[in-house]
């Protein structure tokens, strides 16, 4: 069965959008892990580098899913483009940007 392209980029657009709020998440707890490590905290540090390496799995495997859905938008866009449905422009969207960000 092969899915829409609006549903699809919204899967992939959803992805992004958890990449992007894995990110933020990543950068406060890293701020808190320094601020514990030039504490001396060694308890705070364990949990917070714990922490860290759980959100960024979780980030990774965020970014392979959008990754996948991405490669299918542009086969589905292909196709598309071939049975005429849609124009080929040069000026493609911004999808690859939104995992950078």
């Amino acid at each position: 069965m092969m899915m829409s392209f609006r549903h699809l980029d919204g899967k992939f657009r959803r992805s992004c959008h958890h990449i992007r709020m894995l990110n933020r998440r990543i950068e406060d707890i890293q701020v808190r892990y320094d601020r514990a490590f030039s504490a001396g905290r060694r308890s705070f540090r364990y949990s917070h580098r714990l922490k860290l390496a759980t959100y960024e799995g979780m980030r990774n495997m965020y970014y392979e899913y959008a990754c996948r859905r991405a490669d299918e938008l542009e086969q589905m866009q292909e196709v598309l483009i071939q049975r005429g449905l849609i124009s080929d422009s040069s000026g493609d969207s911004d999808t690859d940007t939104d995992l950078m960000e």
